[in-house]
């Protein structure tokens, strides 16, 4: 499986395991959503994404990656508005735009929204398209021409084709106008944490054209969007005096922070359009559309009169009368407790609280049935159980347990305290009723007061060996030495990536390992060298001097020392120190090796050593080219 599959597929995982994780409820007391279901009359068309979980189709990011490009539609009045729209056959998190667009005079371009969408493939892949758009507005008539550009996709460029538009006059009619989407947020005070059902509404030109929208989104900075929309529907609307058909997604929005935030709407539209050169031929085609900019107000909940059962629930919500398994236990024995909440808001994500400590009682936290938020929001109600253990024959009804909500509407803090439901206990079996009153109290909370206290206390025995001996009751991690101790990994970490950067380094610059082996030999072979001119040793002294010389001038030709003649360390000199005294010191020491290796006698032996001093002053300055 490529890098890009992998990608793609463990996206797909993680959102449907957030949705079923979000379904679970907590022990602890967190906020909630809740959605009124609305008739759906007509379906829209299936996102392709939900296809491919189902399939578990694989991705086509294998073929050439293309591109086009279109204004849409191409022709527009003068003071008019157009989409440019951009696709481009690869993954959206590779696709990057070149820093500054092409400009066109005449037609001022801003960036709006950008989406992905999958088209199917003979091979049964799923070929990522990316679509980016841009709101283009008209100032003059006449004929204009994107220019074409490059872009980046998968780190490689990507030309993007040149694309037309053609303003006219703006009394000329017939022309179209561009797709967009409208999205309203709901009237009246908006609060963090909230769940809104604001609609997107693309409007439907009545051609045929037009049959839907699918994978609707709100994007924001501090916002929520739950990933499956609700209320498909299809219905006439009134804006500005007039009448016209449009087609409804729901998307459940939730706040996350207070203060104003820019809201935009995106959809992928469901579109047919006729081939061009060809009769009664049409062709099905999806196209990524936007809305206008919305500012949004969020406020945080006030804190007067928020009572102490409030677990973060907002909207409007009712409850149902409770129902309990059975109305006739023994006690000991378990029972469940069934609360269902209706209502409009957060429902999707409420929380009910635990049941208050009771001697009388042991519980356990509420459960909800496992439905996934999406589902409770489309159904709306949620529906939890309790159990309860009754540990008293003297217990007539189960215990009321506090709950509250904050009213949106009303703007204030509604006690929904779920009731008691009569019940009938009979006694139980004493062992067993002992041993779930032991069990109970010690689930209960150390700080009650100690006159309440009914559990029995017992010692227990001694240890039969010594534990571990220890010299200091200080904690470990208080003395001096624990911090240092924690820092070592951190700093093998950086050892090992300084000595990996180091050897990356000397990978790609071998002459640095070759150069430093040429000093290092000369020192040596200089001082052999040095050695047998204190000594008279004149062989010593010329072969100690050659050698010296070779490793001087190897790294300059890349070359193994051994092999290098007089010649060769000639070259290395300078012309003028090449036909100057230094060379005349070269040629001396190589023809003294010559005549030692073929076995003739060394003529000037102590006029040879006598070039020492001229000797070392070449090695310096070869030494200082290293």
């Amino acid at each position: 499986m490529k890098l890009s599959q992998f990608i793609g597929l463990t996206a797909t995982a993680f959102v449907l395991m957030t949705g079923a994780a979000f379904g679970q409820t907590p022990a602890t007391n967190r906020p909630a959503r809740t959605v009124q279901v609305n008739p759906r009359p007509r379906q829209p068309a299936p996102d392709l994404f939900d296809s491919l979980v189902a399939s578990a189709a694989s991705f086509d990011t294998d073929s050439p990656v293309e591109a086009r490009a279109e204004f849409d539609p191409p022709t527009v009045p003068m003071g008019g508005r157009a989409i440019y729209r951009v696709v481009i056959t690869a993954l959206n998190e590779s696709v990057k735009l070149p820093d500054q667009m092409p400009s066109i005079p005449g037609i001022e371009l801003r960036s709006g929204g950008r989406g992905q969408a999958y088209q199917p493939t003979g091979a049964g892949k799923l070929r990522p398209e990316t679509t980016i758009i841009f709101r283009a507005t008209t100032t003059a008539t006449g004929s204009f021409t994107m220019p074409a550009f490059t872009m980046m996709a998968y780190s490689k460029p990507v030309k993007v084709p040149e694309a037309r538009l053609t303003v006219v006059p703006a009394t000329v009619t017939g022309t179209q106008q561009p797709p967009h989407l409208l999205l309203e947020l709901p009237e009246g005070d908006i609060y963090v944490g909230q769940t809104l059902r604001v609609p997107l509404m693309l409007p439907d030109p009545a051609d045929g054209t037009v049959h839907g929208l699918t994978q609707p989104r709100i994007t924001g900075d501090f916002v929520f969007s739950e990933p499956f929309p609700i209320g498909g529907r299809h219905e006439a609307i009134r804006r500005n005096g007039k009448i016209f058909p449009v087609f409804i997604q729901e998307v459940m929005l939730t706040p996350l922070r207070e203060g104003q935030q820019e809201l935009v709407g995106q959809a992928q539209s469901i579109s047919t359009r006729a081939l061009p050169g060809q009769t009664n031929v049409f062709q099905s085609y999806s196209a990524l559309v936007d809305s206008e900019p919305v500012i949004m107000t969020a406020k945080l909940l006030p804190k007067e009169g928020q009572l102490p059962s409030f677990t973060g629930g907002i909207g409007t919500f009712q409850l149902e009368l409770p129902k309990v398994s059975t109305n006739e236990v023994r006690a000991g024995e378990p029972l469940t407790l069934t609360v269902t909440v209706r209502g409009d808001g957060n429902i999707g994500r409420v929380v009910l609280p635990q049941i208050p400590f009771s001697r009388e009682w042991q519980t356990f936290p509420a459960i909800n049935d496992g439905a996934p938020p999406s589902i409770v929001q489309q159904r709306g109600f949620a529906a939890f159980s309790y159990t309860l253990i009754p540990l008293s024959e003297k217990i007539q009804a189960t215990p009321a347990i506090p709950f509250s909500y904050f009213d949106s509407q009303k703007k204030v803090y509604m006690d929904l305290t779920i009731p008691p439901v009569p019940l009938t206990v009979k006694p139980g079996p004493i062992g067993a009723l002992a041993q779930t009153k032991l069990s109970s109290a010690s689930t209960s909370s150390e700080n009650d007061d100690p006159a309440n206290q009914e559990r029995e206390l017992v010692m227990t025995g001694l240890l039969e060996k010594p534990g571990h001996a220890v010299s200091s009751l200080i904690p470990v991690q208080r003395h001096w030495w624990f911090l240092g101790f924690q820092s070592l990994p951190a700093a093998g970490i950086v050892g090992l990536w300084a000595w990996d950067r180091r050897r990356r380094f000397l990978e790609n610059h071998p002459e640095v390992i070759l150069k430093r082996r040429a000093r290092r030999e000369l020192h040596r072979q200089l001082q052999r060298a040095r050695r047998a001119a204190v000594a008279q040793d004149v062989a010593g002294f010329v072969s100690g001097a050659i050698n010296a010389l070779r490793e001087a001038c190897a790294p300059h030709g890349a070359a193994n020392p051994e092999a290098l003649v007089c010649a060769d360390v000639l070259e290395v000199l300078p012309v003028s120190e090449r036909e100057g005294q230094s060379g005349v010191v070269v040629r001396r020491l190589f023809n003294a090796a010559d005549a030692m290796r073929f076995g003739g006698p060394i003529k000037d032996g102590p006029d040879l050593i006598a070039l020492k001093p001229e000797l070392e002053r070449l090695l310096n300055q070869l030494k200082a080219k290293l």
